[in-house]
């Protein structure tokens, strides 16, 4: 277990400060008939709203911690002089924005270098929810402690993914057939809701086949510090590994012995 240090809690405000900037940017843009989609060299749309809520995440944290090194979705990396770095994703979700539909999320963590992700918020801007945790502190919802739920058996448990197409395209067509046949309940269109849902008690699982670290920098945390577990498709508790499985904690090795047996 890692002790607290006094400066994570401020940590914690400023991210949860600067997604704030971030999700009133955005939202001046939701729902507009007037946006513009564009598409990035990976496929994956961006927007106006993209750009300016991260200028606004961007403008909140340099302007407290200027020396702090930088990872942003849509500017990209710059070093820092600190053993700190910032890792955002303004929208996490922006198909679902452009379709307005309010399953988007704003995504603020600060990574240190030995002791990984401190300091994270979660926004919700389009149903008013906001999440945040520091390592060691707990995680808490509108400045509630929040915790993942009791269920103890994958068969009980509500199974969160965003699309079925994205196991199509990483060949697990069987692991999602395996999950949906071991669980109790399955839902899709979540991204980073359906981790605020494990957060929160609301589900029991998220599967992610393919995603980015500053998808998961932020929600990771959140999860963890509500009690559940994070972790790639082989288990590892990594952010980088380009997928993740995050649950109550109570069904993670079901979980993945079935991604195992589906990708046998």
């Amino acid at each position: 277990m890692v002790d607290m240090d006094p400066l994570w809690p401020e940590l914690r405000d400023l991210a949860v400060q600067a997604a704030q900037a971030g999700g009133l940017a955005a939202l001046a843009h939701f729902r507009r008939p007037d946006l513009q989609v564009e598409t990035k060299h990976d496929d994956s749309p961006v927007t106006v709203a993209d750009r300016d809520a991260e200028a606004a995440i961007a403008a909140c944290i340099r302007g407290r911690r200027p020396v702090d090194a930088w990872l942003g979705e849509e500017t990209g990396e710059s070093a820092g002089s600190s053993p700190y770095r910032w890792i955002v994703d303004p929208i996490d979700g922006t198909r679902n924005f452009v379709r307005g539909i309010p399953l988007w999320a704003v995504l603020v963590a600060c990574e240190h270098a030995e002791h990984g992700v401190v300091a994270a918020a979660v926004g919700i801007p389009g149903l008013g929810e906001w999440y945040d945790a520091v390592l060691g502190g707990g995680a808490r919802l509108a400045g509630k402690p929040i915790r993942v739920s009791r269920v103890s058996r994958l068969a009980d448990s509500l199974f969160c993914f965003e699309s079925p197409s994205w196991f199509t395209r990483n060949r697990m067509d069987a692991v999602f057939a395996e999950l949906c046949a071991t669980t109790g309940l399955q839902r899709g269109i979540c991204d980073a809701y359906g981790h605020m849902l494990v957060a929160t008690g609301r589900a029991e699982l998220v599967v992610e086949p393919q995603l980015k670290v500053w998808d998961v920098a932020a929600t990771s945390l959140v999860v963890r510090e509500a009690g559940g577990r994070f972790s790639d498709l082989a288990g590892t508790p990594s952010i980088r590994s380009d997928n993740a499985v995050v649950s109550n904690g109570l069904v993670h090795d079901a979980a993945l012995d079935a991604i195992r047996r589906g990708r046998a």
